[in-house]
């Protein structure tokens, strides 16, 4: 495979899967006149994926796929209403020719990017809209705070109110966790069981350790003396190898003589 071949793969992956990316980890690398114009851009564009991606999970089938994805919906939410949002307050007052009107026009339009965020399709009967500090309209200097009673609008039950879908897929997960904690419950005691046999195996082979060191001391015992016995079985062999063929060259010298008298008799008699 060329270099080529490589990072067109490369490319076609990442294009595959680029809609399962987080959607704040994708900043721009240019920066323009207008660095808040650029990032209410960025996520503007990063809610119509959420509503196209919300979309698609009302068209879904499988409850586990719903339940999954809308469940990165709200990850992806919560990464905008905190992330998106603060970075986009650090930058209202930045640009040229920022007036406190063109701030104010600012306040209005982060507020109600958070308006569409929430409204954003999550699997959620109702969404929850937090006051958090520094998110929204501010304060005007000099202002008097004045605490009054919780607005009804703010607070909404249903956000914590359990779904069809939600109950399914919490079903499937405790039934999942059972399973699971059964499989290492057994793993757990084949280990024990292991463990087990590993350490009565050791201690079998400890008790054989003083009768294993006797049997190679007897051995070594043993092959000292076959070895001291080959080397007088060696000397005696040689020594009778000697003797041997002292007495052959003994009788050789008689057999010589003899021929030797026989014939000088021999030749004495003719004569």
């Amino acid at each position: 495979m060329s270099l080529f071949d490589l990072q067109q793969r490369t490319d076609a992956i990442l294009k595959k899967y680029e809609k399962y990316d987080a959607p704040m980890g994708k900043r721009r690398e240019t920066k323009g006149d207008d660095p808040y114009q650029e990032e209410y851009d960025l996520i503007m564009s990063q809610v119509d994926d959420l509503n196209k991606q919300a979309e698609e999970v009302a068209a879904e089938k499988n409850r586990a796929i719903v339940a999954a994805r809308n469940a990165d919906i709200r990850k992806a939410k919560q990464s905008l209403l905190t992330d998106g949002i603060q970075a986009l307050q650090k930058q209202k007052k930045k640009g040229k020719k920022v007036n406190k009107a063109v701030i104010e026009e600012r306040d209005k339009q982060i507020q109600q990017l958070i308006e569409k965020i929430f409204s954003v399709p999550d699997g959620i009967g109702g969404n929850r809209r937090p006051n958090k500090p520094g998110v929204g309209l501010q304060l005007a200097k000099g202002a008097a705070i004045t605490i009054g009673p919780i607005d009804p609008q703010q607070v909404n039950p249903m956000y914590y109110k359990q779904t069809d879908e939600t109950a399914k897929f919490e079903q499937e997960w405790q039934y999942a966790k059972v399973r699971q904690d059964a499989q290492l419950e057994r793993i757990e005691k084949g280990v024990s069981t292991l463990g087990d046999m590993a350490r009565g195996m050791q201690e079998e082979l400890d008790k054989q350790n003083p009768v294993i060191d006797d049997i190679d001391s007897q051995i070594n015992k043993v092959t000292g003396q076959l070895k001291s016995n080959n080397a007088r079985l060696t000397g005696l062999v040689t020594q009778m190898r000697s003797k041997r063929n002292f007495c052959i060259d003994i009788v050789l010298v008689c057999i010589l003589l003899g021929i030797g008298a026989y014939i000088f008799t021999v030749a004495t008699k003719k004569k």
